[in-house]
């Protein structure tokens, strides 16, 4: 029963990545007819794997909040693509969001993204996939924004910069002080 439900869960997986996959071969452009019916044969497949896992798992049927229509998981699809996540799609039908729910979390998504790109122009030590991450870990904007923030101050607080002379009067670093008269006078080869 248990080399049943892994080999399940291999072939949903295996379903869900091919989802993710034509999502991601249209990215930027509507999906071709082809590609649309081999995206909904795939979403079908997720779906029937579900009710055989929930089955294999003793539940009597799949929770109809976690089950989304064909022409739902389409647009889900499209605007993961459009959005430029277009790994969020298997995520967000596992989870069976509203196609509204899927349309907030892109934007989201999106604007975390918008967000880390900003912050590494700044310091490229932070990581490209950052805002995934995070999201992925159930953090939200407000949650990635602060994050950056701080990174991005600790990171000013290393470098010391002053527009001050010390009370001392003493200049800092190595340079002597120039008699810029006498530079002049012995640059031009003017004597005294």
């Amino acid at each position: 029963m248990a080399a049943d439900l892994a080999a399940l869960r291999r072939d949903r997986a295996k379903a869900s990545a091919r989802m993710s996959e034509l999502v991601a071969a249209a990215r930027g452009r509507s999906m071709t007819d082809d590609e649309t019916a081999n995206f909904e044969t795939a979403a079908s497949e997720v779906t029937r794997l579900d009710g055989e896992i929930s089955a294999a798992e003793g539940k009597n049927t799949v929770d109809a909040s976690t089950t989304i229509s064909r022409a739902d998981a389409g647009q889900i699809a499209r605007l993961c693509a459009d959005g430029g996540v277009p790994g969020m799609t298997a995520t967000l039908l596992t989870e069976g969001v509203s196609v509204e729910d899927a349309k907030a979390r892109i934007a989201e998504a999106g604007e975390a993204a918008n967000l880390v790109a900003l912050a590494r122009r700044k310091d490229p030590s932070i990581p490209e996939d950052l805002a995934a991450t995070m999201l992925a870990d159930g953090k939200t904007v407000e949650n990635i924004r602060t994050a950056l923030f701080d990174k991005l101050v600790a990171a000013e607080e290393k470098t010391s910069i002053s527009s001050h002379i010390p009370a001392d009067g003493k200049k800092t670093g190595d340079a002597k002080p120039v008699d810029l008269v006498a530079d002049m006078k012995r640059r031009h080869g003017v004597k005294d």
